[in-house]
């Protein structure tokens, strides 16, 4: 197939076809990690919303012949979703287009579907990278990873180490053990299975002998490994930016409450000026992202 900067000959629409067919492959080339945690959903409004529910207690023992009691939900945190716009534009002269040699011109439409791609990464990497930062807050007022989270009936959980802590067999052990104590505003167990440890490319080798060992590698002492064969899924993505935070998410990513709003997916356009005979290309996406309940992740900035 010729290149774009060498259709010119062929109409307008021809050319243009190929520009967004070009954008759209650059969009499409790379798996998006940040989907694999966050929950995806249509919206056709300005914003969303999210509302964790209260939850019950268990149930009473209830005598012969007695009634039943009743109990309602407390309601829970409420957090809202307003939808942004991420766009960019390239203008391309007629003199540029034509006259180019080494296929920088042929590679303009493709950027904007490699910084769609990487707007969209970095956007949901922040919540994250963020996670730690109380400037940054969900709905019960906190940041989401913290010692001191609240449920709907007041009482505090943690889901951040009580000590900051690099990466290691007691630090991840002591990490189950407290997300596995996750429980809803009605003081029952939730039961969501971790299955991931996700980190920074800085952290990956650490996660990978600790996860992938039989004994412990931290010391000479042969002991067993416990989480080796437990099945946990290491993930490693190049947008977190702390070298040495560390993070255990759910099993299956719909028990997470990562949630990714997406009002106008990426989509491209372009016009050529009658009178310069330049091409202004543009691309842009519109959606929101964030976390509607901290009970589904763990993480530590590390030590």
């Amino acid at each position: 197939m010729p290149s774009v900067a060498r259709t010119s000959n062929f109409p307008n629409a021809t050319t243009t076809r190929g520009i967004h067919m070009i954008v759209y492959q650059a969009w499409t080339q790379r798996e998006p990690v940040g989907r694999k945690f966050f929950r995806v959903f249509q919206s056709s409004q300005f914003r969303e919303h999210s509302l964790t529910f209260g939850g019950l207690g268990v149930m009473d023992q209830k005598e012969e012949g007695e009634s039943i009691t009743y109990d309602a939900p407390v309601e829970g945190f409420l957090n809202t979703f307003t939808h942004v716009w991420y766009a960019k534009g390239i203008r391309v002269t007629a003199e540029q287009w034509s006259d180019e040699l080494y296929g920088v011109m042929d590679d303009s439409p493709a950027e904007l579907g490699r910084m769609a791609y990487a707007t969209e990464e970095t956007v949901l990497a922040n919540v994250f990278n963020n996670g730690f930062d109380g400037s940054f807050t969900g709905p019960d007022g906190l940041e989401l990873f913290s010692t001191v989270h609240v449920r709907e009936d007041a009482t505090t959980y943690r889901n951040e180490l009580s000590s900051p802590a690099d990466f290691s067999t007691t630090s991840f052990e002591q990490a189950l053990i407290d997300y596995r104590n996750f429980r809803d505003g009605g003081g029952k167990r939730i039961q969501v299975q971790p299955g991931c440890v996700l980190s920074a490319p800085d952290n990956q080798f650490r996660v990978a002998r600790v996860l992938n060992s039989t004994h412990r590698p931290e010391d000479d002492t042969n002991a067993v490994q416990p989480v080796h064969g437990m099945g946990f899924r290491q993930d490693v993505w190049d947008y977190l930016t702390d070298a040495d935070a560390w993070f255990v998410g759910p099993k299956n990513k719909s028990e997470g409450f990562l949630m990714l709003y997406e009002r106008e997916p990426f989509s491209s356009d372009h016009i050529f000026d009658f009178d310069t005979g330049d091409i202004k290309l543009k691309g842009g996406f519109r959606q929101s992202s964030g976390w509607g309940d901290a009970r589904g992740w763990f993480g530590s900035p590390g030590g």
